[in-house]
């Protein structure tokens, strides 16, 4: 890579303030990794997602596990049940993976 393509590296500052901003209250997906658990993560596993982050920013390589949600249905309000119409498709994706977008989201926005 040239100095000029090579990519801008995250570090544990933007990774903890990416996990400050998430919302306890949502539900995880397939890893079943709760949003509160990322909140009392030691400096450790933060660092290690920071390494994780990297790698996927120099290799340009999307971990495939990432790409799968766990679709649930959510019943319309006032509406049949008994209708297939009556309910809209929810995707949970894996919160590590919403962490990582979530820190991408933010370089996008300040530039």
């Amino acid at each position: 890579m040239t100095p000029a393509s090579e990519p801008k590296l995250t570090n544990p500052e933007k990774v903890q303030e990416a996990i400050s901003g998430l919302k306890v209250g949502k539900a995880p997906g397939p890893n079943g990794i709760q949003n509160r658990a990322l909140k009392h993560l030691p400096q450790l596993a933060v660092s290690r997602l920071v390494l994780i982050y990297n790698e996927i920013l120099v290799t340009h390589h999307f971990p495939t596990v990432w790409k799968h949600a766990r679709v649930i249905s959510i019943l319309k309000p006032g509406k049949d049940p008994a209708l297939p119409s009556s309910y809209r498709p929810i995707s949970l994706s894996d919160t590590i993976r919403k962490l990582f977008e979530k820190i991408l989201l933010s370089r996008i926005l300040t530039k």
